[in-house]
């Protein structure tokens, strides 16, 4: 009688014919699911993002078997290597990346074309990594600069690992040559690198997190790691079953317990992404242990080796679902719709594997003479692919940059004659809603094509500091001569206010000077998912400011930030009390609405795609309680400035007020807005803290 399908014996049967290994199957259907679940839920599984760790040791471990066989029989060729990973892996993502290209051109504003179109092209030039890398200068920047294809990140990192791996095991077959035992000879190549790497990983995710997630030289000793295993693995095959069933159970235990005790607060990758790999390392050690107890059976049930063997093509197509569904449907995805976006992802994956991975593979067999004009086929089919994707990315993000040079030049104009109900002006005159009424035209400034670049941080580039800088760097606005002396520290949403500020300075003939940095709120107990670098910056601003020369500091924060404890109160307290302590007076400026708490993920593209009208939220929802503002009744001498009536009136606040667009990325004003609020800013000034000298 045959064994079951799902026996251990008919899994190794399965083996040994050439299929890939139950087991690797059965982690690559996990690592999928733990990624899956992760975008479909984060709460519900805050560390699932640990899958594509699994998948990194699994890739390195292949490609390691794929490049050392045929070296050790003379038989490799550099050329063969990549044509034959260009042949299963290119197909379905280039088919993916062509059909998320043509999506967004049907169904996104075009607002958002730049970003999707830069990214689309990098991912089919596979450098998407270090696009988001560059990117992610605060905690925010992963959320605004989403797009369909991000997730080909970690396809980058590996193809990069493709092209540096057979150079080092080349090498390693060079010292294998004058050694006798082969393993160790490799071995002596790789392990170096691995420690290399695992070593940077750790001092670069203690120094800039967000940048350090993407980049392949943090990722590299993951690929290492599974490399080395394969030159060791037939040790552990020597092991007895039960010990084998139990390193199976406790490496997918590890994995597990990466993946609910993880979150987006862990400090990844470093050292903590060394718990899923050692999980991947030990199941893929195990094997098909005998014992009746173990995973081996679970391993080779049907639904699972099924989603092994779709892995890929599931994972290329479930985010691009995610993102644009909301734009095809006019509406965010609540967790129902992330989880149909997820069901639509498998019928797809199954198609995209039967039909374009399966028979590109079975036509891609290099035999004799053909073996050197199907190398040059590939080569000219993978060419072709990625500018059939590229160009036509570059091309749309090209179209729209030139769209907003027109539109930089009408809101210069507009901006140096406005109207008279432009703005936060329209808010105090209640014939500006009259004139609204008869405006035939629907303008707005900025325009949506430009709205996510009308902030502080993109014009005065080096003024909104990130990335490794712990130094308080100071820019100066106002009057330079000036005798009345202000401070402006904070994070993002404190730099937003500086256009109003700056223009009071100017003014009043103050001296403004700025100490701004992304993602940095200046407190004394910052949150706990800062970086070293954000938390050494403000310590310096603190103490820069403490012993500093000024009247006043203005301050800010985002008040969606989580602090923990009394939800951040007792930090403002004791950063403002010390920064006081010179005679400055701490003067709050509260934060403003967040559109994004009432599903409005980008204002500019929703203008866009919508209307004005269509994009304000609800106050209840969107204004939120700013910790600031009970630290002012904490802090002695400290003053609060509230202008929520010129972002909310009557339970509502605009997306476009006085035919001016509010905000741009996420929930931060425009500059433009923030210009035209300097009048009221000046005068809720004196209110809060009395008659100041030069108003």
């Amino acid at each position: 009688m045959p064994d079951p399908p799902g026996s251990s014996s008919a899994l190794r049967t399965r083996a040994a014919r050439g299929a890939v290994k139950p087991e690797i199957q059965a982690l690559r259907a996990v690592a999928v699911l733990l990624v899956l679940a992760y975008h479909v839920a984060p709460k519900g599984l805050p560390g699932g993002y640990v899958g594509v760790d699994v998948f990194f040791v699994i890739s390195g471990f292949l490609i390691t078997a794929h490049i050392v066989k045929p070296l050790r029989r003379g038989t490799l060729t550099v050329g063969g290597f990549y044509a034959r990973r260009a042949v299963r892996l290119l197909p379905a993502s280039m088919l993916v990346l062509l059909v998320t290209l043509v999506s967004t051109w049907l169904f996104v504003p075009r607002s958002l074309w730049p970003q999707f179109g830069r990214q689309i092209a990098a991912s089919a030039l596979y450098v998407e990594n270090w696009v988001l890398a560059g990117n992610a200068t605060d905690y925010s920047a992963p959320a605004a600069d989403v797009s369909p294809v991000q997730h080909f990140w970690s396809l980058s990192a590996e193809e990069q690992f493709y092209l540096a791996w057979p150079a080092l095991l080349i090498v390693g077959s060079i010292v294998a040559a004058r050694w006798r035992r082969w393993r160790r000879a490799y071995l002596a190549v790789l392990a170096p690198l691995a420690l290399a790497s695992l070593t940077w990983s750790v001092l670069a995710t203690a120094g800039e997190p967000a940048s350090a997630y993407f980049i392949t030289t943090t990722r590299a000793w993951e690929f290492a790691a599974g490399g080395i295993l394969w030159l060791v693995v037939h040790r552990a095959a020597t092991l007895p079953d039960p010990v084998r069933a139990a390193g199976s159970w406790a490496g997918a235990g590890l994995i597990a317990a990466a993946a609910f005790a993880f979150s987006s607060r862990t400090p990844f990758p470093g050292w903590a992404a060394a718990v899923p790999v050692l999980g991947a390392v030990l199941v893929l050690a195990a094997g098909l242990p005998r014992a009746r107890w173990s995973p081996s059976g679970l391993m080779g049930w049907k639904p699972v080796q099924a989603v092994g063997d779709m892995s890929y093509s599931l994972y290329l197509w479930h985010w691009p679902l995610i993102v644009l569904l909301p734009f095809v449907a006019g509406a965010q995805l609540g967790l129902e719709g992330r989880v149909v976006a997820v069901l639509v992802a498998v019928p797809l994956a199954y198609l995209t594997r039967r039909f374009v991975e399966i028979p590109v593979l079975d036509a891609y067999r290099p035999t004799g003479g053909a073996f050197w004009r199907r190398k040059s086929t590939v080569g000219l089919a993978v060419a072709t692919g990625m500018v059939l994707v590229a160009v036509p990315a570059f091309t749309m993000n090209t179209t729209v940059r030139h769209q907003q040079t027109v539109a930089w030049d009408t809101l210069e104009r507009v901006v140096a004659s406005p109207p008279a109900c432009f703005g936060a002006a329209a808010v105090d005159d209640p014939a500006c809603a009259a004139s609204a009424d008869d405006d035939p035209t629907d303008a707005v400034y900025p325009a949506p094509l430009i709205g996510d670049q009308d902030d502080f941080g993109v014009v005065h580039r080096g003024c909104q500091v990130g990335g490794d800088t712990v130094i308080a760097t100071p820019c100066t606005f106002g009057d330079p001569d000036g005798t009345v002396k202000v401070a402006l520290v904070g994070d993002s949403h404190a730099a937003q206010w500086e256009p109003a500020l700056a223009a009071v300075a100017e003014q009043r003939g103050w001296q403004l000077t700025t100490y701004l940095r992304s993602g940095c709120p200046v407190t004394a107990t910052p949150p706990q998912d800062r970086s070293a670098a954000c938390r050494a910056w403000e310590k310096d601003v603190i103490d820069t400011v403490e012993h500093g020369d000024f009247d006043y500091v203005f301050t800010s924060a985002l008040s969606a930030t989580h602090y923990g404890g009394d939800g951040g109160v007792e930090g403002f307290v004791d950063a403002w009390t010390r920064m006081g302590g010179s005679g400055a007076r701490v003067v709050a400026l509260r934060d403003n609405p967040d559109p994004t708490q009432a599903g409005v993920q980008s204002t500019p593209a929703c203008v866009e795609d919508r209307s004005a009208e269509a994009c304000g939220t609800s106050q209840d929802v969107s204004l939120l309680p700013d910790p600031q503002v009970s630290a002012v009744e904490e802090t002695p001498g400290a003053a609060l400035v509230d202008l929520t009536g010129y972002f909310c009136q009557d339970g509502t606040c605009p997306a476009v007020i006085g035919d001016v667009l509010v905000y741009h990325q996420d929930q931060h004003v425009t500059m433009t807005y923030m210009t035209t609020l300097a009048p009221m800013l000046s005068e809720a000034i004196d209110e809060a803290v009395g008659p100041v000298p030069g108003s």
